[in-house]
C-alpha cells in the first residue's frame, strides 16, 4: 500500500518529457514552413520521421494513463481489502470479548449455584435434625389417627350395609308390586280382550241375520215374481194356443173356399165372426 501512491509521481517526469518532445516537434513544423522548395522533399521525410515519432509519443502517453488508472484501481482494491479486514478484527476482538463475558458469566453462575446448593444442604440438615425430635410424636400421632380412621371406617360399613339392606327389602317390596299390579294389568287385558272378542262375535252374528233375512225377503220377492210369470206364461201359452187353433180355421177356410163354391155371406160373416169372438175372449 506504501508502494503504490509512488508509482503515478515516479511517471509524471515521463510524461512531461513526451509532451515536451510533442511541443519540440510542432516548433520544428513551423521551422520548416519556411524552407526553400529544393529542400522539400528531405523535408518531407524529416516531417514524416518527426509525426511518426510525435504519434509513437502519443501512444506512449496513452498506454502510461492506462497503467496509471490500473494502478489507482489496485490501490482502491487494497484500501478496500484494509477496510474490510479492520472490519473483520474488530468483529473477532468483539466475539472474543463476548466470549469472555459469556465465560465469566458461567463461572459467577456456577458460583451462586454451588452456593445455593450448600445452602439447601444446611437447610435439609437443619430439617432433619428438627425432625428426628418430632418424628415419634408424629408416629403416635399416625396411629392414633389410623386408629380412628379405623373405628370409623367400621362405622361407615354398618350404616352402608343397613343402608343397603333396607333397599333391598324396598327393592323387593316394590317388585311384588310391581308383579301383582302386572298381573292383574294382565287379568284385565285378558278380559278385555275376551269381552271385545265376544261383542265382535255378537255384531258379526247379528250382521249375519240382518243379511240371511234379507236374502230370505229377496227370495220370498223373487218366488212372487216367478210364480206371476209362471200364472203369465200360462196364460201366453194358451192364448198363443187359441190363436194358432184360429189360424188353422182360418187356413181351412181358406182351402174350402178355394176347393168349394163360396158360401153365402151371411155364413161366411157369421163364421168370421165367431173365430173373432173366441179369440177376443181368449185374449
Amino acid at each position: 500500500a506504501s508502494l503504490l501512491p509512488a508509482t503515478p509521481s515516479a511517471l509524471s517526469p515521463l510524461s512531461l518529457s513526451v509532451s515536451s518532445a510533442a511541443a519540440r516537434v510542432d516548433r520544428m513544423d513551423l521551422a520548416d514552413g519556411g524552407l526553400s522548395s529544393a529542400r522539400t522533399a528531405h523535408s518531407g521525410s524529416h516531417m514524416l520521421n518527426i509525426r511518426n515519432a510525435r504519434i509513437r509519443s502519443e501512444n506512449d502517453v496513452t498506454l502510461l494513463r492506462n497503467r496509471l488508472e490500473r494502478l489507482a484501481q489496485e490501490e482502491r482494491k487494497a484500501l478496500k481489502k484494509i477496510e474490510e479486514t479492520k472490519r473483520r478484527a474488530e468483529q473477532i476482538i468483539q466475539l472474543k470479548a463476548r466470549n469472555e463475558r459469556n465465560h465469566l458469566r458461567k463461572q459467577l453462575e456456577a458460583e451462586y449455584a454451588e452456593r445455593q446448593r450448600e445452602r439447601a444442604r444446611d437447610r435439609l440438615q437443619q430439617s432433619k435434625i428438627e425432625m428426628s425430635g418430632s418424628m415419634q410424636a408424629n408416629l403416635q400421632a399416625i396411629q392414633n389417627q389410623k386408629k380412628q380412621g379405623a373405628d370409623h371406617l367400621r362405622e361407615q360399613r354398618q350404616l352402608i350395609n343397613e343402608h343397603l339392606r333396607q333397599r333391598q327389602e324396598q327393592q323387593l317390596d316394590r317388585n311384588r308390586k310391581v308383579t301383582e299390579l302386572i298381573r292383574e294389568r294382565a287379568a284385565e287385558v285378558q278380559r278385555l280382550k275376551m269381552q271385545q272378542r265376544m261383542e265382535h262375535e255378537e255384531a258379526l252374528q247379528q250382521e249375519m241375520e240382518e243379511k240371511m233375512m234379507i236374502e230370505e225377503q229377496k227370495r220370498n220377492l223373487a218366488e212372487k215374481i216367478v210364480a206371476e210369470l209362471e200364472d203369465q206364461e200360462e196364460i201366453a201359452i194358451d192364448r198363443l194356443r187359441r190363436t194358432q187353433e184360429a189360424q188353422k180355421a182360418a187356413y181351412e177356410e181358406l182351402e174350402r173356399a178355394l176347393v168349394n163354391p163360396p158360401p153365402p155371406v151371411d155364413q161366411r160373416e157369421a163364421a168370421l165372426g165367431h173365430l173373432v169372438s173366441s179369440s177376443t175372449s181368449g185374449i
